[in-house]
């Protein structure tokens, strides 16, 4: 049998987990969603700069996707795991324990030096 600490532990996990699944699909169907789409391609964004996929994914798999839909001379530079949340109406970069934190993975590009000159 479970204490009452425990049961409202338990209870307080999983209102945690639905609001932070609530911010997911907020972060992409929302009123105020998280960056924009990236033209032709469903599940990526545009944040920052960045392409974005809202969840938490493979890096090297991502790296290889974002690759393939970026315009030359771009490329990928570097894909991490990022948390992000609204915050009176913008989505900063939060710890991944901040209330409505939804995880994202994030790839950032640079530009390849193409002048062959150089």
């Amino acid at each position: 049998m479970t204490t009452p600490d425990q049961t409202y532990i338990v209870i307080l996990g999983a209102a945690l987990a639905q609001a932070n699944a609530n911010a997911l699909i907020l972060a992409e169907n929302g009123p105020n969603q998280l960056g924009r789409p990236y033209p032709g391609h469903p599940g990526y964004r545009i944040w920052d700069g960045n392409v974005i996929s809202v969840g938490r994914h493979a890096e090297d798999a991502f790296a290889l996707e974002v690759n393939a839909i970026l315009p030359t001379p771009f490329t990928v530079a570097l894909v991490d795991h990022r948390h992000a949340r609204i915050n009176d109406g913008t989505w900063t970069i939060c710890p991944a324990n901040a209330d409505n934190a939804v995880p994202i993975t994030v790839a950032r590009a640079k530009a390849n030096d193409t002048d062959p000159s150089a």
